[in-house]
Parts: structure tokens; sequence; C-alpha cells
């Protein structure tokens, strides 16, 4: 069947020719040689017809025409290339040329169909690639070869900002993100006005590159053009976040819940982006607190100068320990609040209570953290304590979950743990028998 492929491209293309009105013997003439396959000779003759006459436009049309049929010829999309970039060639000059014309000829219109027609060819056959599972899996390095059929799509029609929207998601696809990022920047620009979609999309892909401040810029403006689009607001507070600009974020939000305090959906946004920072600030506590373990250990066996040392590095990290618990302490604080608020407006809101239910027991844990890692004996009782009544206050709310929706099997695993943890053994039996449903 391979062999076969040049020949009916030969035909396919003959007989778009052939459909045309014009009579021209260069055209006739190009018309033999493709038939046959004789791609050099058709070359050649409509190379003669511009160097006889440099502003035959029908001469450069056709000349980008064989390279185009050339091209597909070719099996390995990678290859096609440089065929492509001489046809672009060709249909620009022929297209200066027509346009300098008092009357334009009806070949513009032609030469703009069949410009069409060859990007329309190399870009459906990279989303076949990507789209369809039989097409993907029969393709060698399948991201890759999509890519080289849609940068082929974007030389032979460099202005289709479509085609490197797609190109952007093959790139993300194989995780170069900047590719991505770059290829997704050319297609905004082509669009006069680009869609919700691709401000989030745009958005997404900075944040994942951790262009943080290029990412505030896009949230910024696909808010400013779709202000109704609450997804703007979260990616916002989330890049402000991300940045390390928490009073921004902070700001941003509290903003609009002054403008619009009975809308959930602002303290929703405000109380999950916040405690995803409490989160991760609890995560690098933890492991601070076993580096300080793994220090002590080694100060046992330590003297003079490297015990020192040792004691320098705890205390540089307890500093740093107490600087992140309080900021984790102050942010845990703000993101119950404007939870709590959202299950005021509304009380039926079982992802609400459900985060509720978390932010308590993850700070009950970071006491529990706190008690394990200090040497005061009181202050160890008073931490204990304090998590035990976190946990007490996130039964509060994973109960509320379950009362709402007692056939998710979250809410009662939740509860099953907490239950657990304070020795509430009936609760935690039956908890579990419900989860396990």
């Amino acid at each position: 069947m391979k062999s076969l492929k040049p020949l009916l491209l030969i035909f396919l293309f003959a007989g778009i020719l052939w459909g045309c009105e014009t009579t021209s013997p260069l055209v006739n003439d190009v018309q033999v040689q493709l038939l046959t396959g004789n791609y050099d000779e058709a070359l050649t003759i409509v190379d003669n017809a511009i160097a006889e006459d440099e502003n035959n436009y029908v001469a450069h049309y056709y000349k980008g025409y064989v390279l185009s049929v050339q091209a597909e010829t070719l099996e390995d999309p990678r290859d096609r290339q440089e065929y492509y970039e001489r046809a672009r060639e060709s249909y620009d000059r022929a297209k200066e040329i027509m346009s300098s014309l008092e009357e334009e000829p009806e070949e513009y219109q032609e030469l703009e169909d069949t410009v069409t027609s060859f990007w329309a060819d190399e870009f459906n056959a990279g989303v076949d690639i990507l789209n369809d599972d039989s097409t993907r899996a029969a393709t060698p390095d399948p991201n890759y070869t999509a890519i080289a059929h849609f940068q082929n799509a974007a030389t032979v029609q460099p202005d289709s900002a479509l085609t490197y929207q797609v190109m952007s998601s093959a790139y993300f696809n194989e995780e170069e993100i900047d590719e991505a990022v770059r290829t997704y920047e050319k297609a905004m620009d082509m669009l006069e006005t680009p869609e919700a979609a691709d401000y989030e999309y745009m958005v997404g892909i900075l944040l994942v590159n951790e262009s943080y401040e290029r990412a505030i810029s896009y949230a910024q403006e696909g808010l400013e053009m779709y202000p109704d689009e609450n997804i703007f607001i979260q990616l916002l507070a989330d890049a402000y976040l991300q940045s390390g600009q928490r009073e921004e974020a902070i700001e941003l939000v509290e903003g609009l819940i002054e403008e619009d305090p009975e809308n959930p959906q602002y303290r929703r946004v405000l109380g999950t982006q916040i405690y995803q920072i409490v989160s991760e600030l609890n995560d690098e506590v933890s492991d601070h607190y076993e580096e300080v373990f793994e220090l002590r250990q080694q100060l046992r066996n330590a003297s003079g100068s490297e015990q020192d040392q040792i004691e320098s590095e705890i205390d540089e990290l307890q500093s740093l320990i107490n600087r992140k618990e309080t900021d984790a302490d102050e942010l845990v604080e703000i993101a119950i609040r404007e939870m709590k608020k959202v299950t005021e407006l509304v009380p039926d809101d079982e992802s609400a209570n459900f985060i509720l239910g978390i932010i308590y027991q993850n700070r009950a844990a970071s006491l529990f953290d706190r008690r394990n890692n200090t040497e005061d004996n009181q202050e160890a009782q008073q931490y204990d304590e304090m998590a035990r009544e976190n946990l007490e206050q996130s039964l509060v709310y994973y109960e509320r979950a379950a009362e709402i929706n007692p056939d998710n099997p979250e809410n009662w695993q939740s509860l099953f743990q907490v239950y657990t943890i304070l020795g509430m053994e009936d609760k935690a039996e039956e908890a579990l028998e419900k989860a396990e449903m």
C-alpha cells in the first residue's frame, strides 16, 4: 500500500488542478509532470517561468503547490518541514504580487483554498494521533510525531491560532512546559478575543511552570475580560499564594467578600487556598522536626567544635520551625473562619463541612507533632489537650458531612480515624462498618 500513496496523491491533486479555470500552458505542463511523479521536472518548469518573469504569480503559486504535494509523499512528517518552508515562501510571493494588482485575480482565492487544504491535512493528522487511541498506539513517539504535523501545519498556514493551541497540549503531554507555554502564548497573541478557557489554560500551565508573575498577569487579564468567571479569582489567589504573596491573595478575595459578603464561593476560595499553604507549612515543619531529631542523635556522640556546630544547626532549625508554626497558626484561623461562614451560608454543603473536619484534624496532627518534639513535659501536656480539643471539633463537622451524605464512605473513613484516636471504640467500629458498606 505504501507504494500507491504517491500515485494517489498525484491523481488527487492533479484533479484539483484540472478543476481550475485557468488554461495556462505552464499549468498544463505542471499537471503532466505531477501525473508522472516528476517533481524535479515540475519545479524546473516553474523556476524557468519565474526566471523569465519574476512577477509571474501563477508560477510562484504552483511552485508552492508542487513542493506541498511533494512534502505529503514523505512518510515521516519531520522530513516535510523543508518542503513546506519553501512552499510557504512561494505562496507568500504569489500573494504579494497578486495583492499589488489593480484587480485581484481568481487564483488568489484558489491559493488560499489550497493552503488551507494542506494545513488541514497536517493538522488533522496530528489531532488524530492525540485523540484516536488506535492511531496513537500505532504511531511511534506519538506526541512528537503529532507535534511534527502541527509544526508543518503552522509552516503552511502560520496565522492559525488553533494549530498552536493544540500543539501546546502535545508539548504539555511530554512535560515540555516551556514549549507548551511558548506555543500557547503565540496562539493567544493571534486571537482577537481569547476565550475564558484560553486564559484558564494559560494560567494553569504557567503555574505548573512556576512562572507566577506571568500567571498573575494572565489571571488578572482573564478576570477583567470575564468578571463573572469565579475560576479567575481562584487562579489569581492561587498564583499569589504560590508566589509567596499571601497578603495580596487574602486582600484580593477579602475585597470580593466585602463587596458580596453573602457569596459563599468567594469564602470557599479563600478558605481552601489558604489551607493549602497551611498544609505545605505543616509538611515542612514535620520535615524540620525529623532533621532536628537526627541532629540530636548526632549530638550524643559529638564534642568540641562539632558539638557547637550541631547545637547551632538545631537552634536555627528550631527558629525556622517556630516561624513556620506561627504562620500556620495565623493562616489556619483564617481558613476556619471562612469555611465556617460557608457552612452558615449553605448549611447542607457536605464539602465545606468535610473540609472543616480535615482542617481541625490536621491541626490536631500538627499539635501532636509539637507535643512529641518538645522536651518540656508541661508544654507537651498542653499540646496534647489542644490536639484532642481540635479532634473533637473535627468530629462535629465530619458527623455533619456524614449526616448530609451518609452514602459517602469518605465521611465514615474520616470519622473512623478520629473516633479511634479519641478512644471511642464503639463509634469507631460503627463508622468502619459504614465506610466498608
